[in-house]
């Protein structure tokens, strides 16, 4: 269980402010220059990719390559300057899983593990969340831990 923090100056808070902001930084980046490039390669890409993969339609993959650069780039945003840090950490790990999905079609396995990566900065940002004091979050007093809710037997 994660070390109680409540001095933004303290290690845990600067490391975990350091990382959150970097790993948002590289998920906004990927939608920003996806945007940059065009939508039109971004969905070429992903049709070429998908070409060999008959359970994949390209009427769902455009839509999704249409989509998928703004979400990736929202949800950098957020966790980068930790504004609504738990949503985003969530949404972006879920994006993670939909990523994955289509990469185990593709059966392209390095990529993959790359993507596991990322579930697992995913994890820990979630699970160290309570370090989040260096973040818009705190900033508004809304750091505070979601409580959980009490087990139901």
């Amino acid at each position: 269980m994660a070390t109680s923090v409540t001095d933004w100056r303290s290690n845990e808070a600067l490391a975990y402010g350091i990382f959150r902001f970097t790993f948002g930084l590289n998920i906004m980046m990927r939608g920003v220059v996806r945007i940059a490039l065009g939508l039109p390669a971004f969905q070429n890409y992903m049709l070429t990719q998908f070409k060999d993969v008959p359970v994949m339609p390209p009427a769902f993959l455009i839509p999704f390559a249409s989509v998928l650069p703004f979400i990736e780039t929202i949800i950098g945003f957020c966790i980068m300057v930790g504004l609504g840090t738990r949503a985003a950490l969530i949404a972006g790990a879920l994006m993670i899983t939909a990523l994955v999905f289509g990469t185990m079609l593709r059966q392209d396995f390095t990529i993959a593990w790359l993507q596991l990566d990322y579930a697992i900065a995913f994890f820990i940002l979630i699970a160290l969340r309570s370090w989040n004091l260096i973040s818009v979050d705190a900033k508004m007093g809304r750091h505070a831990m979601s409580p959980a809710a009490p087990a139901r037997v």
